[in-house]
């Protein structure tokens, strides 16, 4: 299959390079050119559909059921998007609670599973796709780096919350995985109106001037 005459294997490559390329640090002590918008959501339209894989393979491995993994209340910092221009800059907080609730499901799976299995490789890659927005995103809105807090890994989970850590992590996940799903339409929405108005401006610039 295609995608506007590229191979969908090379445009998932391409993608896949915009944030591990952000995901490192600038070559020689020099920082690299801030990213763009559009590389931005070429890097969202990507992760909305890693979110919506992994909720899906999360729940089967882990044999939930859909409506277990409902929940009325998603997280706080899982609410929205933020409409508008500072949308995508408060995004950058709800990325860093995203990133550690990815690493506490991602503990609580490998006291469940040997080193390797399928379910750690998974978050673990939507963890460094996370990690790379929150470097985009740093790139486009430079800001004072904060300290990261101290957080001592948990105790060992006591057997009866075995069940509840998992449908936790599963309700985590389908709320991310919406939520992806409505960043990346908001701003396909966004990018769509600004084509019209560039086009609508092109055109009227063109008009014959009346004498």
């Amino acid at each position: 299959m295609r995608c506007h005459g590229w191979p969908l294997s090379v445009m998932a490559a391409v993608t896949k390079g915009l944030f591990i390329l952000w995901a490192v640090p600038g070559q020689g002590g020099r920082p690299p050119l801030p990213p763009t918008l559009q590389q931005i959501q070429a890097l969202v339209r990507h992760m909305a559909e890693d979110a919506q894989e992994l909720f899906d393979f999360y729940k089967e491995n882990q044999g939930l059921t859909i409506n277990i993994c409902r929940s009325n209340r998603p997280p706080e910092w899982l609410r929205g998007p933020v409409p508008g221009p500072g949308g995508l800059r408060g995004l950058r907080g709800k990325m860093t609670r995203m990133a550690q609730a990815l690493q506490d499901i991602t503990r609580h799976q490998r006291d469940l599973n040997p080193p390797g299995a399928e379910i750690l490789r998974r978050l673990a890659s939507t963890h460094l796709k996370v990690r790379g927005l929150l470097s985009n995103l740093e790139g486009l809105f430079p800001a004072p780096s904060a300290r990261p807090r101290h957080q001592p890994p948990p105790g060992p989970t006591a057997p009866t919350k075995v069940f509840w850590k998992k449908v936790e992590g599963c309700r985590i996940l389908r709320s991310y995985a919406c939520f992806m799903a409505k960043l990346n339409d908001q701003l396909e929405t966004g990018s769509r109106r600004m084509r019209w108005e560039k086009r609508r401006l092109h055109c009227g610039s063109r008009l014959p001037t009346r004498s």
